[in-house]
């Protein structure tokens, strides 16, 4: 198994390991975290060395490599510390500004509310009515 650098990749018989929604939370995992692993090796760091730059402790780090479940802010940390921070641009990119946001100078939304029930069946009456 061959990393290549430049597209942040692992290659398994010439082919790159696709991130899709088609494979499992913990296939992702253990992907994220061989490639944690082969970033840090081409730095290069021990666990160690990237632990005490990233302010976790080894374990935390051997549980990122592994593809273990670990905090948002040990994650945050340990991309930091390997200088990968910035993408998590291209994982998350900010919300754009929608034209009809603009157009009617609205404020973006805060929060999604669920959709209500329509009641079907039989005819509508009021409360009161029988």
């Amino acid at each position: 198994m061959l990393y290549n650098v430049q597209y942040g990749s692992f290659y398994r018989s010439g082919v790159a390991m696709v991130i899709d929604d088609f494979i499992s939370n913990q296939t992702v995992g253990v992907e994220l975290g061989r490639r944690l692993r082969a970033s840090r090796i081409a730095y290069p760091l021990t666990q160690a060395q990237l632990a005490e730059r990233a302010g976790v402790s080894q374990r935390t780090v051997a549980n990122l490599e592994k593809g273990a479940d670990v905090t948002v802010a040990s994650l945050v940390s340990v991309l930091r510390a390997l200088g990968l921070l910035s993408r998590m641009d291209l994982l998350v990119p900010a919300p754009e500004t929608r034209p009809s946001d603009l157009l009617h100078e609205r404020a973006p939304r805060q929060r999604v509310r669920p959709s209500r029930k329509v009641i079907s069946g039989g005819d509508w009456k009021w409360g009161d009515e029988q």
